[in-house]
């Protein structure tokens, strides 16, 4: 049986977000102190999400129009992502990737740096909905991945 202790989560932030080739971060992010509770955990918005968020942090990140729209046409799925949400009952941090980043040391680190999450209780937690995949320009194969 697992035991949990009380974390302080106070200084961390929750957050929508993708990982770039450079190692940047590209994100929506919220103290944790002012998420949304979902449920049992706490996360960055109930409404917002990769699909919606996508246009604007890459406008946010990018400032030539034209490289923007090059990055927007590949899909919101075309670079890693996640999300790091805040578990009240286990008091921990849960990062939620795909498996190439989950196993990865140094962007665990870097992660949980950037999220002002290192001396916090975390666990990363592989989906295969978040493994990276570009759009094909095929309307067909991409509605397999996209809808």
């Amino acid at each position: 049986m697992k035991r949990y202790i009380k974390a302080s989560h106070s200084s961390g932030y929750v957050s929508i977000w993708w990982y770039t080739d450079n190692g940047e971060f590209w994100d929506y992010t919220v103290p944790t102190e002012n998420a949304v509770d979902c449920n049992g955990y706490l996360q960055a918005s109930d409404t917002k999400n990769h699909m919606n968020l996508w246009r604007s942090v890459v406008k946010d990140h990018i400032s030539d129009t034209k490289e923007q729209e090059q990055i927007i046409s590949k899909g919101f799925k075309s670079l890693e992502r996640g999300r790091i949400i805040f578990n009240v009952r286990t008091q921990c941090y849960e990062i939620i990737c795909s498996e190439t980043l989950a196993n990865v040391p140094n962007f665990r680190s870097v992660c949980k740096s950037y999220f002002n999450i290192t001396n916090c209780r975390c666990e990363f937690i592989p989906l295969h909905h978040y493994n990276k995949q570009e759009l094909t320009g095929n309307p067909a194969v991409d509605a397999l991945y996209y809808d």
